[in-house]
């Protein structure tokens, strides 16, 4: 409910009726639909930070965030609790702390890696890893954004490989270029999953 109609819209009386659940049971572990809202991004941050743990990491770092940011992408089709948790993330207002300090550990976590791809010359000469930490996870929340305003997330594949083209081509070292290039159309490919509602 919280995907298909936002935080405003969804009832708990809804979410009871669609979930099966009894409202008194809901309301038992959930006395509000702040703290039911809250429920879900603490799950969806969970379930996204176990995509950075298990992200392939035999490419090096940049090989390390595409594939992360693809499995990300699976998990935004195929799972209902992650689109909810990014719609109320995108809501703000009502929860503004909780998915501040989310998005800043997001950023700390991706910053961390471009310093190591810095480090280990996968960036080219005096590229910014702090600068790029913050710009790629608002250029990859912007491009799940827009694939789900455009096209119901028809697109995402597509949009998410034309990020990472355009990203390698500004930011990657020369010698490390073209193997990412490979790695986004390989590791990118194929038929996306199935959106499951």
């Amino acid at each position: 409910m919280f995907d298909r109609r936002g935080f405003g819209l969804a009832s708990l009386a809804e979410i009871a009726r669609e979930s099966g659940a009894t409202p008194g049971s809901l309301y038992f572990y959930f006395p509000s639909k702040e703290d039911l809202g809250l429920a879900v991004i603490v799950e969806q941050t969970s379930r996204a930070f176990r995509v950075l743990d298990s992200a392939r990491t035999d490419q090096g770092v940049l090989g390390m965030l595409i594939d992360c940011s693809r499995q990300l992408a699976d998990l935004t089709l195929t799972d209902p609790v992650v689109r909810a948790g990014m719609r109320l993330s995108l809501e703000q207002g009502w929860l503004a702390e909780p998915i501040v300090t989310g998005y800043q550990e997001w950023i700390a976590n991706v910053t961390r890696l471009f310093v190591r791809a810095d480090r280990e010359g996968e960036l080219r000469p005096g590229s910014d890893p702090v600068q790029l930490g913050r710009t790629v996870v608002a250029c990859l929340t912007g491009v799940q954004m827009v694939s789900a305003v455009l096209s119901a997330r028809a697109d995402l594949y597509d949009e998410l490989r034309g990020f990472w083209r355009v990203f390698i081509a500004a930011a990657a070292a020369d010698e490390r270029a073209e193997s990412l290039q490979s790695l986004v159309l390989d590791s990118i490919a194929g038929p996306q999953p199935a959106l499951v509602e």
